[in-house]
């Protein structure tokens, strides 16, 4: 049996998933794992390697919902940074004070864990030539009162060298 927080984390990569699948990408391997790291979506789109690392949060009351609900209908809403409404519910959710942008949950020592598994996983998975890759984040809030994905993707970010 998983702990809410494994289970908060597998229902925000599902939906991960499905938001990549819906845009083009195509998924090669999730939870790739290590004993030193794990890599959490694989994925490729126009012959590019996207090493996809998830952070979520949590908003709204959740208790009971992992027995009973489904993780795989939720509404999923890309955030603009542009302006529009999912900008303007994405400021209001992280405004009140019992969630974060889970952007901030990408510490130093997950970016170090993280770039010594894609180099064992490239090293494993194409020991000839090293495909053209970029990581990308993935920050994923869980309305439990709308059942509403709000996604923000942040494409090609920078790891620290070990």
């Amino acid at each position: 049996m998983y702990s809410p927080k494994r289970k908060k984390g597998n229902i925000a990569e599902e939906v991960t998933v499905s938001y990549l699948k819906n845009n083009g990408f195509t998924i090669k391997d999730q939870n790739y794992l290590k004993k030193w790291g794990e890599i959490d979506i694989v994925a490729e789109k126009y012959g590019k390697v996207h090493f996809i690392e998830v952070k979520s949060s949590a908003w709204g009351k959740n208790d009971g919902f992992w027995e009973t609900e489904e993780k795989n209908d939720w509404k999923i809403e890309l955030f603009s940074t542009k302006g529009g409404q999912a900008r303007e519910t994405w400021e209001h959710i992280l405004s009140s004070d019992i969630s974060i942008d889970p952007v901030w949950n990408m510490t130093k020592k997950k970016k170090l864990r993280l770039s010594r598994v894609i180099r064992t996983y490239l090293a494993d998975r194409y020991p000839e030539i090293e495909p053209d890759f970029q990581i990308d984040l993935v920050s994923v809030l869980l309305d439990f009162y709308r059942k509403t994905a709000y996604i923000k993707q942040i494409e090609n970010i920078l790891l620290e060298e070990v």
